[in-house]
């Protein structure tokens, strides 16, 4: 892997440009924000440039865009008077030292720790989060599976899972839905959106025209949730 870089209108554009086996040059921008150019051994180096020159207008504008979404990103610090959420409420975070616990009260979330490092902090946290999915999402399970029911959808076993990226999966064969752990933090109709749109999957296991269609027949509204759900409710944790 190379390091290059190249001027555009007053900007120096920096890339890895890597040889491999591949047809065309390709062009990405990684989640570490760095441009990586593939090419094959064959190119001439001065036709790269010129391939990069053409989409720089593209990296400039989508690397700002990356920084700004990794600007506007909560910390994931765990402090005192910090803001968390738990079923769409933003309470504020209170930190004591004592036997681990947790509760809360109008506006407050308090939790007690022997251990005030960061790593048990945050480990408690999602203990806590883990009690409430545990006590929160069967019930809403219960409230949207009527809705089903009438297609044929079996009930289904949930499974809770601290997941980075996915807000839920099935598993058809099996009968399970995994539910992330995070839903915990928001308002109880966003998490009945994710659970419909798993139990909908039962009947159309890919996101088809007639997958959507089900959907919005039965929760016409389940857009707004979803943009609430992705915009909302975030503390870095």
């Amino acid at each position: 892997m190379e390091t290059h870089t190249i001027p555009y209108e007053g900007v120096e554009i920096e890339y890895q440009l890597v040889r491999k086996k591949v047809k065309y040059i390709n062009l990405r921008v990684n989640k570490d924000e760095q441009v990586v150019v593939s090419a094959p051994k064959q190119v001439p180096f001065s036709v790269i440039e010129e391939f990069v020159l053409s989409k720089a207008q593209w990296i400039i504008t989508h690397l700002a865009e990356m920084e700004n979404i990794r600007l506007s990103k909560p910390s994931s610090a765990i402090y005192n008077g910090k803001t968390v959420y738990l079923l769409g409420k933003p309470y504020t975070l209170v930190l004591k030292s004592g036997k681990e616990d947790f509760f809360t009260n109008a506006n407050a979330l308090y939790m007690t720790t022997v251990n005030m490092e960061q790593k048990s902090l945050h480990k408690e946290y999602l203990e806590c989060l883990r009690k409430l999915a545990k006590e929160t999402f069967p019930k809403l399970l219960d409230e949207v599976y009527p809705l089903v029911k009438p297609y044929a959808i079996p009930y289904p076993e949930i499974h809770i899972r601290d997941m980075s990226s996915i807000w839920g999966s099935c598993t058809v064969g099996q009968g399970k839905i995994r539910l992330n752990l995070q839903l915990a933090k928001a308002d109880p109709d966003c998490i009945k959106a994710v659970i419909l749109h798993e139990l909908i999957h039962f009947r159309h296991p890919n996101h088809s025209k007639d997958f959507y269609a089900l959907l919005t027949e039965l929760m016409p509204d389940w857009q707004k949730r979803k943009t609430r759900l992705e915009t909302m409710y975030k503390d870095g944790i």
